[in-house]
C-alpha cells in the first residue's frame, strides 16, 4: 500500500539544489562574522531543513537549540526540537525522536504556535507509523487536522487528510478513510497539486475494493496511474500497478494480472523498491503456477526469497556481499597470476573444470525443477482428493440431518395430534358432564369448572406449540444444542448458544441449510482460528422474513486486506451455500478481538409452515 506522504518525496534535481544551498549557508557560517544573532539563528533552521545526513541535521538542530535559548527565541526552540526528533528518527532511534518531538509540541502549545504545534503532531505520527503504531499515529494526526482546518495553509490540511485517510485504511476504519479522501480531494484540486489528487484517487480505490466494489476500485488504479505517468512517479504507479494485479487475480484474470504485475516488478526494480519487487515476485510465481508454467513460477520464486531474506537480513547480507567481494578481488588475482605462469595444457584443464562445474549446476537446477514439479502435481492430487473425500462426508451428514429433522418434525406433529384428539376430547367430555350437574349438588362446582377450563387451555397451547416447531426439544434449535454441547466436551472451547426463533416452524431444507451454514462456521474456527471463546447466536426477524445467524470467536482473526471469499475450500462452500438462498454474508475480523461472521437468510412465505 501506498503512504501518502512518499508523493512529496525530493527529487534528484531539488535534492542537490538542496545540498548546494547548504554548502552555501555553511560557509555562510563559518566565514561571515558580521551575521546578527537573528540571521544565524535562521541559517541554523535552514541547514537543520536542507542537510540530508541525520548527524548533520543533529549537529546544527543542537546549535540552532543553544542559540535560541540563549536568545530567548522560543520558537527557534521548538523548531530546534522538531528538528532532532526527525533526525533521531531518520537513524532509527525512536524513542528519542518521539522524546524530542513531544518537547517541541508541548512548548508550541504553551506558546500558542499553532502551526508549530500542528506540524509537530505530524511528525510524531510519522514516527509511530515508522513503528507501525498506527493507532498511536492516528491519535496525533487527528489533533493536526483539528488544527489545521482551523488554522493551517490548504496544502497541509489537505496533506495531511491523506495521510490520515491511509492510517484509517490500515486499521480497517474503511468510512472513516474514504470520509478524509473524499474531504481531501477538492482541495488538492484548489491547490493545483494533480499528484496530491493522484494518491487520493488511487488510495480511495483501494479502500472501495476492500469493501467490495471492484469495478470503482479498477476504474480508479488505472485513473490514479493515467495521471502519475506524465508526472514521471514511478514510485506510485509501481505500487498502484501491483495493486491491479492482486484485483485482477482475485476475478482469476490471469493475463491481466500477469501484465500489471509486471510492469509494477519493472518500475519496482528501476526505483531499486526492494518491498514491491518482493510482493510483485510472490504474486506473479502463483499466477504463472496456476497456469501450469513452472519454469516461470520457480524464477520468480527463486526471486521473491532473495529480496525477502534481503529484507528480513540487510545488515547480514551486506557483510555476506562485502566478504564476497573481497572473495572475488582476491580471487581474480589469484587467477590472473595464474594464466600469467600457465601452460597450454593448464588453461585447457581449467576450461575443463569450468564447463564440469556448469554441467553440474545445470544438473542440480534440472532436477530441482523436477522435484518442484513433482510436488507441485502431488499437492494437486492430494487436494483432488481431499475435495471428493469432504464431498462424500457432507453428502452423508446432510442425509443423516434430513431423517433427523423429518423424524422429529413426525414425532413432534404425533404428540400434536395425541394431545389434541384423546386429552382435548377427554376434557372436553369431562366439561360437559361438569356443567350437566347443578351447582348446587357439587359444593366446588365453580372450581372444578375452572380447573377443568384451564387444563384445556394448557392442552391447546401445548398443542399449538409442537405443531409450530417452538419446542427446544425438537428440529433445528436442538441439533444446534447438542453440536454446541459436544465442543463443550472437547475441553478446548468454551461456548455460548442462544436461539431466538420464529413463530412459525421452518421446513426441514430451511433447517438444514442453516445447521450446515452453522457447522461450516464452527469448522473454520476450529480449523484455523485457534480461539477458546466461540459465540453461536440465531434471531428470527418475522416480519423481514429474515433468520440472522452471528458466530463470533476471539480467534487470531485474518489479513481483512485478502478477502476472505478467496481462502479454501470451506469458505466457498459457506459462500455458496448463503448465495443459493440469496443471504447476505460479512466479515469483520482482527487480530486483537478475533472473527465475527453475520449472515442474513431469507425466508421465504412457500417455505413457512402456516398453521
Amino acid at each position: 500500500m501506498v503512504y501518502a506522504i512518499a508523493i512529496f518525496s525530493i527529487k534528484p534535481n531539488i535534492y542537490a539544489q538542496n545540498l548546494e544551498a547548504a554548502d552555501s549557508l555553511k560557509i555562510l557560517l563559518t566565514e561571515d562574522d558580521t551575521l546578527s544573532s537573528t540571521n544565524k539563528l535562521i541559517i541554523l533552521s535552514n541547514l537543520s531543513q536542507l542537510c540530508s545526513s541525520p548527524e548533520d541535521v543533529l549537529t546544527y538542530s543542537k546549535r540552532l537549540l543553544r542559540s535560541a535559548h540563549d536568545h530567548k527565541q522560543t520558537n527557534y526552540v521548538v523548531k530546534a526540537y522538531q528538528y532532532q526528533g526527525v533526525a533521531y528518527r531518520m537513524k532509527g532511534n525512536l524513542k528519542e525522536s518521539l522524546k524530542q518531538l513531544i518537547k517541541s509540541a508541548e512548548l508550541a502549545k504553551e506558546n500558542h504556535y499553532l502551526q508549530l504545534q500542528a506540524e509537530a503532531y505530524l511528525e510524531i505520527a510519522n514516527t509511530y507509523t515508522a513503528n507501525s503504531q498506527f493507532k498511536n499515529s492516528l491519535l496525533y494526526e487527528k489533533k493536526a487536522i483539528e488544527i489545521l482546518r482551523k488554522d493551517g495553509d490548504i496544502k497541509k490540511l489537505a496533506i495531511n487528510l491523506l495521510n490520515t485517510g491511509y492510517s484509517y485504511y490500515t486499521l480497517n476504519y474503511l468510512d472513516s478513510s474514504l470520509a478524509l479522501y473524499n474531504e481531501a480531494e477538492p482541495l488538492f484540486d484548489t491547490t493545483g497539486l494533480t499528484i496530491g489528487k493522484a494518491y487520493v484517487i488511487g488510495n480511495r480505490a483501494l479502500v472501495y475494493w476492500q469493501q467490495g466494489d471492484d469495478q470503482t476500485a479498477e476504474r480508479d488504479l488505472l485513473k490514479a496511474i493515467d495521471m502519475l505517468e506524465p508526472l514521471g512517479d514511478q514510485f506510485g504507479m509501481s505500487d498502484y500497478h501491483n495493486q491491479l494485479g492482486r484485483l485482477y487475480a482475485e476475478r482469476n484474470d490471469i493475463t491481466s494480472s500477469i501484465n500489471h504485475t509486471n510492469a509494477a516488478l519493472q518500475m519496482a526494480k528501476a526505483l531499486d523498491l526492494k518491498e514491491q519487487i518482493r510482493d510483485a515476485s510472490l504474486l506473479l510465481s502463483q499466477l504463472y503456477e496456476e497456469q501450469q508454467d513452472y519454469t516461470q513460477a520457480y524464477t520468480y520464486q527463486t526471486q521473491y526469497i532473495t529480496y525477502k531474506d534481503s529484507i528480513e537480513n540487510t545488515e547480514t547480507t551486506k557483510k555476506m556481499a562485502d566478504l564476497r567481494t573481497e572473495f572475488e578481488v582476491n580471487q581474480k588475482e589469484k587467477e590472473i597470476a595464474i594464466l600469467e605462469k600457465s601452460q597450454l595444457m593448464n588453461r585447457t584443464y581449467i576450461i575443463i573444470a569450468v564447463f564440469l562445474l556448469a554441467l553440474a549446476i545445470l544438473l542440480i537446477l534440472y532436477f530441482r525443477q523436477r522435484l518442484h514439479n513433482t510436488r507441485l502435481m502431488s499437492a494437486n492430487e492430494r487436494k483432488q482428493h481431499d475435495e471428493k473425500i469432504k464431498k462424500l462426508l457432507n453428502t452423508q451428514e446432510t442425509k443423516a440431518l434430513q431423517s433427523m429433522v423429518e423424524g422429529k418434525d413426525q414425532e413432534r406433529k404425533r404428540l400434536a395430534q395425541e394431545l389434541h384428539n384423546h386429552f382435548g376430547s377427554l376434557l372436553a367430555t369431562i366439561k360437559v358432564n361438569i356443567n350437566g350437574i347443578e351447582e348446587e349438588s357439587i359444593p366446588n362446582h365453580y372450581t372444578l369448572t375452572t380447573l377443568v377450563d384451564q387444563a384445556c387451555n394448557d392442552i391447546r397451547n401445548m398443542s399449538h406449540s409442537l405443531n409450530m416447531g417452538i419446542s427446544e426439544n425438537f428440529g433445528l434449535v436442538s441439533a444446534l444444542k447438542e453440536l454446541s454441547e459436544h465442543l463443550r466436551q472437547s475441553g478446548d472451547l468454551e461456548v455460548e448458544f442462544s436461539a431466538s426463533m420464529c413463530g412459525h416452524a421452518l421446513a426441514a431444507d430451511e433447517e438444514i441449510t442453516i445447521y450446515r451454514i452453522v457447522q461450516e462456521l464452527v469448522s473454520n474456527v476450529l480449523k484455523h482460528s485457534h480461539a477458546t471463546k466461540l459465540s453461536i447466536l440465531l434471531t428470527c426477524f418475522e416480519e423481514e422474513q429474515i433468520m440472522n445467524i452471528m458466530v463470533q470467536d476471539n480467534g487470531r482473526g485474518f489479513d481483512t486486506k485478502n478477502k476472505p471469499k478467496s481462502g479454501g475450500i470451506g469458505v466457498e462452500t459457506l459462500n455458496k451455500m448463503v448465495a443459493d438462498k440469496q443471504g447476505d454474508i460479512k466479515f469483520d475480523s482482527n487480530t486483537i478481538s478475533g472473527t465475527t461472521v453475520i449472515i442474513d437468510l431469507p425466508l421465504s412465505y412457500e417455505n413457512i409452515e402456516e398453521l
